[in-house]
């Protein structure tokens, strides 16, 4: 079942946009407006949670948003930017909340009763030689966002009608921008809502890898996705992608290319071929086009990794080992095979690496690294995961999904050449009988003696190369054939007559689910029954 590290909610630490607002408000009213201004944020601009709670104003926590003095006066902060500020009731701080009016005081006096309910910020008043204070509602349709106040020391006049209209100015300006500021909360928490929701754990259990473990980036990234997705013979999909975008347009955008990789990924296409119907907008199912997407097949039969990426501007994305660069036309994907022994963690990440200083540009990583199984044995894929972030550049928050290998045991799997002649067909009816009979599995005997008969009958009829019986044991029994001929078989309506044509209808009747892979050199059809456990006495 995977297990995704679902984003955390944005906070001080992540430079909330509400604090460029306000920065650029004090930056523009000092030293025209004021000689120190500051201003107080609503944590609704701050935290995805106020942002969505829809508590009343009062209830709402303010927070330091930024600070300016004029140049050369040294002037106490009552409050670091980020850190909870206080606005104490019946103060000019506070006044603004209720009336959403300036409150201008002409001649602040150091024995003014109102200072003493504000005890943070009377001694640094007293300090700087403040004499005059405006404070402004930073609202927007009667939602205060936030505060500005503004400072005039010793040595400058008081605030006349001509500063509260410029004042006002500044601060409307600064309030739609807060706005902005917590809309785009809103849509991102939203995003991230639905993004947490489509990423729940989901599908049934594989034997092919252990503990899947993923971590998203942070909840502005929306459009990030992992995905584990369970195939035919065993094997299993592991794809991690992204789209650009925020909030729920990107959220949105994510979910239909995800159900669009698995759509195709389950009708058994290569890797790289669904890569290639995704960058392709006339094979695009959903019209939206991943901005990089990862996908490995690893196969636990042969224990080997099949790996395509797409969307990436890096020329080399990460190579798993030993594979090798190959000459690529303009636009195909990036495809890949590599051995994996048992036991191996397998990590896909997808992502940039951050710009650091003296770069141009941050560069897109997409790629497959493998753990050996030596290296893996003392560390869990989570485990795993926090060393790669732990040691990732800087500036780096990558989708990443990371994986225990397993293969199936050799007694789990067994194969027969099947000579191209009618004859042979009784042979591997029989040989599939013996070996449901090594495997304790005596009641699925009838049903895939018919199953082989029929689907070597068909590739002896329709193929003229070698033909491959495979018989696997895992959480279901499947029977695949293989043989030099690319053309698919049909399932066809025949008459009362016929007497014959009603093969693949039969399988489909007999089995749980039936299907046909391409390969380099034909097809291989397949076919799977469900395993019933023996009830315990």
């Amino acid at each position: 079942m995977l297990c995704a590290t679902l984003p955390p909610q944005a906070g001080p630490a992540d430079r909330p946009w509400s604090y460029d607002a306000a920065q650029q408000l004090v930056d523009s009213a000092v030293p025209t407006v004021a000689d120190f201004a500051a201003v107080e944020v609503s944590d609704a601009t701050v935290s995805e949670q106020a942002a969505i709670s829809g508590l009343p104003v009062t209830g709402l926590a303010f927070r330091r948003g930024a600070f300016r003095a004029a140049r050369g006066t040294a002037i106490p902060r009552a409050y670091e930017v980020g850190e909870v500020s206080s606005l104490p009731a019946r103060t000019p701080y506070h006044a603004p909340l209720t009336d959403l009016r300036p409150h201008l005081v002409l001649n602040l006096r150091p024995q003014t009763g109102w200072l003493t309910r504000d005890p943070v910020r009377a001694p640094l008043l007293r300090i700087s030689g403040t004499h005059s204070l405006l404070v402004m509602p930073l609202d927007v349709g009667g939602v205060v966002l936030g505060i500005a106040a503004f400072y005039r020391t010793t040595g400058s006049p008081a605030f006349s009608r001509a500063d509260l209209v410029l004042a006002g100015t500044l601060a409307r300006k600064a309030a739609r921008l807060l706005d902005g500021a917590r809309r785009r909360l809103v849509q991102n928490a939203a995003g991230r809502i639905l993004q947490e929701a489509l990423l729940a754990p989901q599908g049934p259990r594989v034997s092919a890898i252990e503990d899947p473990r993923g971590h998203l980036p942070s909840s502005a990234a929306p459009g990030a996705w992992v995905d584990v997705i369970p195939l035919p013979s065993a094997r299993v999909a592991l794809v991690t992608g992204t789209v650009r975008g925020q909030g729920l347009s990107a959220a949105t955008a994510m979910s239909q290319l995800k159900a669009a990789v698995r759509a195709l990924v389950l009708l058994d296409m290569s890797p790289g071929e669904v890569i290639s119907r995704l960058h392709r907008p006339a094979a695009n199912p959903v019209g939206n086009e991943a901005d990089q997407c990862l996908i490995v097949v690893y196969d636990p039969v042969a224990c080997r990794c099949t790996v395509a990426c797409g969307g990436c501007t890096s020329a080399a994305p990460a190579q798993p080992p030993g594979a090798a660069d190959g000459d690529r036309a303009p636009g195909e994907p990036e495809v890949t095979e590599c051995d994996v022994p048992p036991g191996s963690v397998l990590v896909l990440s997808c992502g940039t690496d951050g710009t650091h200083a003296g770069a141009q540009e941050a560069r897109q990583v997409t790629g497959l690294r493998v753990l050996p199984a030596a290296d893996a044995a003392a560390a869990d894929p989570a485990t795993v995961l926090d060393g790669v972030l732990r040691t990732a550049a800087p500036g780096t928050d990558p989708v990443l999904l990371a994986a225990r290998t397993r293969c199936l045991d050799s007694d789990d799997v067994a194969t027969r050449e099947v000579a191209n002649d009618p004859a042979a067909v009784a042979e591997a009816r029989d040989w599939a009988d013996r070996l449901l009979t090594e495997w304790k599995l005596p009641e699925l005997a009838f049903t895939t003696t018919l199953v082989v008969s029929e689907l070597v009958t068909n590739a002896i009829r329709y193929s003229t190369g070698p033909i491959r019986l495979r018989l696997i044991r895992d959480r279901v029994l499947v029977c695949e054939v293989s043989d030099s001929c690319s053309a698919a078989p049909h399932p066809r309506h025949a008459s009362p007559s016929d007497q014959d044509g009603r093969g693949l209808a039969i399988v489909a009747q007999l089995t749980d689910a039936q299907g046909t892979r391409y390969t380099a050199t034909g097809k291989t059809v397949w076919a799977e029954q469900l395993i019933i456990p023996p009830v315990a006495a």
